[in-house]
């Protein structure tokens, strides 16, 4: 069989959508040498493409311009057709002529619910074409029960045609041992003590509002020695959202992007994880907190109680008493703090991107066989 994979997402913007089809199709290769994989890079990133995607089985192919809607119209179709693609993986959006089936994976459809968190633009592109993406794929893959939920009830798919795989944590994140290493990267982002850590992309949706009203609670309130720090870049698509407001004496930090080499180290130093998010189609920091032994405080909302399980203290992301209790708690409480780490790291362990990889490859199976 030849499958093609769109790996256009492959840019230094670190997100779920690039974590998910990176790690997604470096296994894939690695589990599968019978079928013939094409895989689809943009003209600037083909030539700094992941040495681990390389097989014999493994073909680069370029796929331009970088115009979306003429990538799904015209390009894709071409080259599928040219290099005789016979299933192709793709994310959110498929092209719209092909003769090769086609899987979709929606990692959420949170814009239906929260058109709030959303540019006016970017909700119109989604409300047409994720739903039409979803209708004409072979299969609907995404990460969560809820988002499956959403995506059945919203755009009406069949429940079969849904297949909820869960994604994976890469062997990068882990404990580690050398604390020399850890104080070197925390020091090469400014973060000079003990920290609250939240890692994502910055936008409404993320709720770091709510985050840094609850951290000013907490030094209000009980004089907490940790900093706040938040990493993460700021999307263009949501220039307009401010975050920063009132520092307290410095102590919230603000790293940006961090090099993806130095972000379990960064994850090991934090005392907590919090992730107050308002809605998440899966949730992989919290995952990547809790298999570097980082005590979790996340969103008792959407698909998050399903990645945690019993590892982690759930809150209500719209109260910031409640939020701010939950990390105190943690941060306090004999024992808890132990008992946490050592359930996010049993937890985390269900998860393996090898496993995601061979649930993908039995749907690809199952199509194929008719």
């Amino acid at each position: 069989m030849r499958i093609g994979i769109d790996l256009h997402t492959l840019t230094d913007f670190m997100q779920g959508s690039r974590t998910y089809v990176y790690n997604l199709t470096r296994s894939l290769v690695d589990i599968d040498r019978e079928n013939e994989y094409y895989l689809y890079f943009p003209r600037n990133l083909i030539m700094k493409a992941d040495e681990g995607f390389k097989q014999e089985n493994v073909h680069y192919r370029v796929i331009s311009p970088s115009k979306r809607s003429i990538r799904l119209a015209i390009s894709f179709p071409a080259k599928l057709a040219m290099h005789r693609v016979e299933l192709f993986l793709c994310q959110y959006m498929g092209p719209l002529f092909t003769r090769c089936p086609y899987i979709v994976t929606i990692h959420d459809i949170i814009h239906e619910r929260y058109p709030e968190f959303y540019p006016r633009n970017l909700r119109i592109l989604m409300k047409l074409f994720y739903p039409l993406s979803a209708r004409r794929a072979a299969r609907v893959l995404t990460g969560s029960e809820y988002t499956k939920k959403e995506i059945r009830d919203i755009f009406k798919i069949p429940e079969g045609r849904i297949k909820v795989i869960p994604y994976g944590v890469s062997d990068d994140f882990r404990v580690v041992e050398d604390i020399e290493r850890v104080n070197r990267v925390k020091n090469k982002y400014g973060i000079d003590d003990n920290y609250i850590l939240f890692v994502g992309r910055l936008e409404p949706r993320k709720n770091i509002k709510g985050l840094i009203e609850a951290y000013t609670l907490l030094k209000n309130r009980y004089n907490i020695k940790q900093q706040l720090v938040i990493v993460g870049m700021k999307d263009a698509l949501f220039r307009d959202f401010d975050i920063r407001g009132e520092n307290i004496e410095g102590n919230i930090i603000f790293t940006g992007g961090v090099a993806q080499e130095d972000l379990p180290y960064i994850y090991n130093g934090a005392d907590l994880f919090a992730y107050p998010s308002f809605a998440e189609g899966f949730g992989l920091p919290v995952l990547e907190a809790m298999a570097c032994g980082v005590p979790t405080v996340a969103s008792r909302t959407s698909s998050l109680p399903e990645v945690v399980g019993d590892a982690g203290l759930m809150v209500d992301p719209r109260d910031e008493e409640d939020l701010a209790d939950g990390i105190h708690k943690v941060l306090t409480e004999p024992g808890l703090h132990s008992k946490m780490r050592e359930k996010g790291l049993e937890r985390s362990r269900l998860f393996t991107w090898k496993a995601t990889a061979e649930k993908v490859l039995r749907v690809y199976q199952e199509i194929f066989a008719g």
